[in-house]
């Protein structure tokens, strides 16, 4: 860095060699946080599960890493990114190895929980990113980062060929290596932006009141829910609906079910870019409409190829959603990006959870499809009726008077 401190501490222009290395990090702790999924059937044949053991299996990784989006951007907000970003990346490295060594159903439950943590990882990267951008650029940063979701892919595509090669147990140890290179990588190559020696640290009591206090935290958080609850829940969803609805192969559904994955990922970029220069709460709220016209469509019956470019519609949606959503959180909330973020990737990471549930439970008690797409038009209604331009402008106003 070439910059003085003082003008680090006034103007951050930004940081590429950050911004890169934080997507990369997150992606590469994605793709050990979700490598139950893959491996989940030889799980199921080695141990003889039932389908509630395996479904058991995969939510505890899943639920402790959104509950714990929440701890850890308050202490990235207190100790820096660079810092919790290494440990993360180091205790990940450790879990995972440990977890190559489970041999019963318990094992692998207690490792899950245990692993689940670096699936906070993205609530260390969103503040680390953000301070080294002014506002008008965070949008653009931001979704870049958030491509790291695709890093479930290196998962769903290495682990079952790794698996059939050399059993499931050396998969932990493949994807455990990588996290401990990029830990020493993290450590000597990123830095946090320099702070006055004035500047006020928030305490938790602090934290803790600004999520009692601010309406509009817990709006990004709804918000997100469905956003990012849609995007797990469809990727997730689609496979067994292609297959059940328009009779094709696993291997087609999960071909067309990739696509989907892929262009929600990529699509954070854009809409990230798109909130530094227009309307975030329009465009959110074009996006939601967007959603619930697709869910009212698809309950006709049109054919697999006109489903499919609805469908990746709405993932480009998703995408974009989610982009803007975070772009807003740095926005309104710059001095607390890591806390407010936390809780808002902790309540999309709830929603990845308990969608898929919900419309599986639908599915099972009325053997039709039709009432899922009509309660996911209800959770874009009901996040419309909370998305009111007042608030948000009143809101826009107290952040630029802070600032």
């Amino acid at each position: 860095m070439n910059m003085s401190v003082n003008e680090s501490i006034q103007t951050p222009n930004g940081n590429t060699r950050v911004m890169i290395l934080a997507t990369v990090a997150f992606a590469l702790c994605f793709s050990g946080w979700t490598l139950y999924a893959p491996l989940a059937v030889y799980f199921k044949v080695e141990f003889n599960l039932s389908s509630t053991a395996v479904g058991l299996l995969l939510a505890a990784p899943v639920l402790l890493g959104s509950i714990a989006k929440i701890p850890m951007g308050i202490l990235t907000d207190k100790f820096g990114g660079r810092l919790v970003f290494t440990i993360m990346l180091l205790f990940g490295f450790l879990s995972l190895l440990l977890t190559s060594f489970a041999h019963s159903y318990g094992s692998l439950l207690a490792c899950g929980l245990l692993y689940g943590l670096i699936g906070s990882s993205f609530a260390i990267g969103i503040p680390h990113v953000s301070e080294w951008y002014p506002k008008k650029k965070q949008g653009f940063a931001l979704g870049v980062y958030g491509v790291g979701n695709a890093g479930t892919a290196l998962s769903a595509f290495g682990a079952p060929f790794i698996a059939e090669s050399l059993g499931w147990n050396k998969a932990f140890i493949f994807y455990a290596f990588p996290l401990l290179f990029m830990a020493f990588i993290y450590w000597f190559f990123t830095s946090d932006v320099p702070k006055s020696a004035d500047a006020k640290v928030s305490t938790l009591s602090d934290k803790l009141k600004l999520f009692r206090s601010s309406r509009m935290a817990w709006v990004f958080c709804l918000f997100y829910f469905m956003f990012f609850g849609f995007f797990v829940c469809f990727s997730i969803w689609l496979p067994s609906y292609l297959c059940d609805f328009y009779n094709i192969s696993p291997v087609k559904a999960g071909s067309f079910t990739s696509i989907f994955v892929f262009l929600s990922s990529f699509t954070r970029i854009l809409g990230g870019y798109l909130g530094d220069r227009f309307n975030g709460r329009k465009i959110m709220v074009l996006l939601t409409v967007t959603v619930l016209i697709i869910a009212v469509f698809l309950n006709l019956n049109v054919s697999l190829v006109t489903s499919l470019m609805v469908f990746y519609i709405m993932g480009t949606c998703l995408g974009i959603g989610n982009g803007v959503v975070y772009k807003l959180v740095a926005e309104y909330f710059p001095k607390d990006t890591g806390a407010v973020g936390g809780l808002v990737g902790a309540a999309g990471g709830l929603g990845g959870f308990f969608l898929p549930i919900i419309l599986g439970t639908i599915k099972d008690y009325t053997n039709n499809y039709s009432l899922g797409y009509i309660f996911v038009s209800l959770v874009c209604l009901m996040c419309l009726s909370f998305m009111e331009e007042k608030t948000l402008t009143n809101t826009s106003r107290k952040v630029a008077t802070a600032m």
